[in-house]
């Protein structure tokens, strides 16, 4: 496990492709993009990106990927959590997954949503600047 990451020991490929990523999240003043170990310019407070797209190793079709995300925005509405719309990507930019950042959220409730649809980790930004929590 780094030193940016929370939870248990993660898998080493994944890691490098979360740790590389880029991520972008909406905000109140605009989008903010950053990566594992920064800080996040303007946010408001503690958040999670958290997606349903490609869980673990797997790379299902675009419709079961924007059917499973549907079903993850649907399973926050529920819970009543503020979120507004993020996106990891690869540092190319080749690679995209649409996400969402929830806000005022516990970190254990998102692992376990997040562990429902098949994630290996989110990032988290505690306040101070962004991590991997691992599921």
């Amino acid at each position: 496990m780094t030193g940016d990451s929370t939870g248990r020991a993660p898998d080493p490929e994944l890691e490098a492709v979360y740790g590389s990523a880029v991520y972008d999240v909406e905000l109140p003043g605009g989008r903010v993009t950053f990566r594992i170990g920064e800080g996040v310019p303007g946010a408001p407070g503690p958040f999670a990106i958290i997606t349903a797209w490609n869980p673990g190793h797997e790379r299902p079709p675009l419709e079961v990927n924007e059917a499973r995300n549907a079903a993850l925005r649907s399973a926050i509405a529920r819970r009543g959590w503020t979120w507004s719309a993020a996106e990891g990507r690869s540092p190319d930019g080749t690679h995209r997954e649409p996400s969402f950042a929830v806000w005022d959220a516990p970190l254990d409730e998102v692992l376990a949503l997040a562990r429902e649809f098949g994630q290996a980790a989110v990032a988290w930004f505690d306040g101070e600047r962004a991590r991997l929590a691992w599921c």
